[in-house]
C-alpha cells in the first residue's frame, strides 16, 4: 500500500470491505462479519471519521490479533500488512461459512457489521449450502404406514440390490433414513422415492 491509496481509502470512509478501528477492542465480530460476507480490511489505527490515530504496532499485537482470528470458529485465515502506524488486517473471504466469534455470528450489511437474528443464520445455512433440503427429516411420513414396498423392490431391482434382512436397516444404509428414540424418520429423498403420496 501506497500514501496514495491511503488518502483514497481515508477519504471514501468506511464501506463494505473497510473497517476503520482505533484500537484491537470488538476485532472478533468484525473479522467473523468478513469472513462470512466478501472479506475486507480492518485499518487499526484510524477513526470512524478516517483520522490516522496511529497504533503502536509490536509483535504483542499481532500475536494477539492473530489469536482473536485463530479463536473464532472455524480459525479466519488472515495476514498482517502495515502503513506507517496503521496496522491493516486483511480478511479473506470464508471457504467455509459460517464463521463464528465468541459473542455470535456477524456479516457485513454496507459499512457495519451485524449480530445475524436465528432466522437469518437459519437462511444463511441454506445459502451456504449446509443444509440440503433431500437431508432434512420430513416428521409427517410415519414408517411403515407411509412406505410404498413396490416402489422400494422396484429401486433395489433397477439397483441391482438384494435385499436381505430388517428393511429398517437397509433404508438407514441407502441414507433416506435414520432412526431416533426407537422411530424411523424419512429424510426429502426417501420420501420422494419411497412414498405413496410423495406430494
Amino acid at each position: 500500500m501506497d500514501k496514495k491509496e491511503l488518502d483514497i481509502i481515508l477519504k471514501e470512509g468506511e464501506g463494505y470491505k473497510v473497517e476503520f478501528k482505533e484500537s484491537p477492542s470488538g476485532l472478533e465480530k468484525e473479522l467473523a462479519a468478513f469472513a462470512n460476507s466478501s472479506g475486507g480490511r480492518i485499518f487499526l489505527g484510524v477513526t470512524d471519521e478516517g483520522k490516522i490515530k496511529g497504533i503502536d504496532i509490536n509483535n504483542e499485537l499481532k500475536s494477539r490479533i492473530q489469536d482473536i482470528a485463530n479463536n473464532c470458529r472455524p480459525k479466519i485465515k488472515i495476514y498482517i500488512d502495515r502503513y506507517d502506524s496503521i496496522l491493516i488486517i486483511n480478511v479473506r473471504e470464508g471457504q467455509d461459512k459460517p464463521y463464528e466469534c465468541s459473542s455470535g455470528f456477524y456479516k457485513r450489511i454496507g459499512t457495519n457489521s451485524q449480530k445475524m437474528t436465528r432466522d437469518e443464520l437459519l437462511e444463511f445455512f441454506k445459502s451456504e449450502g449446509k443444509i440440503r433440503f433431500d437431508e432434512l427429516i420430513e416428521p409427517k411420513f410415519y414408517y411403515p404406514k407411509d412406505l410404498d414396498r413396490n416402489r422400494l423392490q422396484r429401486f433395489l431391482q433397477l439397483a441391482g440390490i438384494s435385499k436381505i434382512g430388517n428393511t429398517e436397516k437397509l433404508l438407514i444404509s441407502l441414507g433416506v433414513a435414520e432412526k431416533q428414540e426407537g422411530r424411523l424418520y424419512f429424510n426429502n429423498t426417501g420420501v420422494l422415492f419411497f412414498a405413496r403420496e410423495p406430494q
